[in-house]
């Protein structure tokens, strides 16, 4: 049975190494300045290896609340404005725990705020509390993203809860308590880096600072990581066998890719959309029934592009590719200047 190779950043499997290697080289819009590398990798020990940390992106606040509202929400009365506030930043705090967007109209209709114009200023008030008590932060989409033409107006109206707890330790123990809790977790989150630079890197460019791939090429590319995951995506309302999975676990555990992308969609790690008429006349290979990801707003906030495209850099053992770091700068007005590793 073919060994899984997804495990990048544990994984002692030089072959995979060289294979994801050779697929995350970037498309760019004038040169690619990450290119193929004759170094030998024949010295690699089997330390685990370690990547720098880089700032992920400027998220915006939530909509502040007007002198009005506040006063509005002032008028309910203690014992009604607590049960409201109380209600609200409870379900907030379980779709942050479960990782799921925070729909803002949504959730304040589900909490009881049925007057919009006291909605600001409840989440202004539960976002006090949800900093000072759990460490978590409500946050929007960043500036760019709002503006991106494709993007989808449902994420306009939602709120991230963010872990904005600062970890002490240099070596990180913070991050590693909270991803490594279980195996299959670990597992997944090496899968979602992967995806995530395949999608950044060999994703078709645009104007508005996203990078879109068809789903035939991601899953090909997957497959020629990992053998064990489906060369091809699922069909529309069709089964399918699930790729082969290692139940010992470890680094021959291949997660099931179909699961696991829905699941990074659903929690808005990855923008998962029907392929436009535009799209193609442009892709020779997208038919009516393909889709086209690029990254969601989560990866987007927690993670960022400048980490992706570091991590493939360090992958690649090169310098991060100038003309990508230009394009970040172009659209979100921040100059490279990379955080301690």
């Amino acid at each position: 049975m073919p060994r899984s190779r997804i495990n990048i950043a544990e994984s002692n499997d030089e072959q995979g190494v060289a294979v994801f290697e050779e697929d995350i080289k970037p498309k760019s819009r004038r040169s690619s300045a990450i290119v193929d590398s004759d170094s030998e990798d024949g010295d690699d020990d089997d330390a685990v290896r370690m990547f720098s940390s880089q700032a992920p992106e400027m998220s915006q606040d939530i909509r502040p609340a007007r002198d009005t509202e506040k006063s509005n929400l002032l008028n309910l009365g203690e014992e009604a404005r607590e049960k409201v506030l109380t209600d609200l930043l409870r379900l907030c705090l379980f779709k942050a725990l479960a990782g799921q967007p925070i729909n803002r109209s949504d959730c304040a209709k589900e909490a009881g705020l049925t007057d919009s114009r006291i909605s600001n200023a409840a989440f202004e008030e539960v976002n006090i509390r949800l900093r000072n008590i759990f460490d978590f932060e409500l946050k929007r989409i960043p500036a760019w993203m709002e503006r991106m033409k494709n993007i989808p107006n449902r994420f306009k109206d939602r709120y991230y809860a963010i872990n904005v707890l600062e970890d002490d330790s240099d070596n990180g123990a913070h991050s590693k308590t909270i991803h490594s809790i279980h195996k299959s977790a670990a597992v997944e989150k090496g899968l979602l880096m992967v995806v995530l630079a395949l999608t950044y890197c060999k994703g078709e460019p645009t104007n508005d600072g996203s990078r879109w791939i068809l789903d035939k090429d991601l899953y090909h590319l997957l497959h020629k990581i990992d053998e064990n995951i489906h060369p091809d995506p699922p069909v529309p309302g069709s089964k399918r066998n699930r790729g082969t999975e290692n139940k010992d676990g470890g680094e021959g555990m291949t997660p099931d890719v179909d699961i696991v992308l829905a699941r990074f969609v659903d929690m808005d790690y990855l923008i998962r959309e029907k392929a436009t008429k535009q799209q193609m006349d442009v892709c020779s290979n997208a038919e009516d029934t393909s889709f086209f990801f690029c990254m969601g707003p989560r990866a987007v906030m927690e993670i960022g592009r400048r980490q992706v495209i570091y991590f493939c850099a360090e992958i690649l053992d090169e310098e991060p590719d100038p003309t990508m770091l230009a394009e970040l700068e172009h659209t979100e007005g921040v100059e490279d200047v990379p955080m301690t590793a």
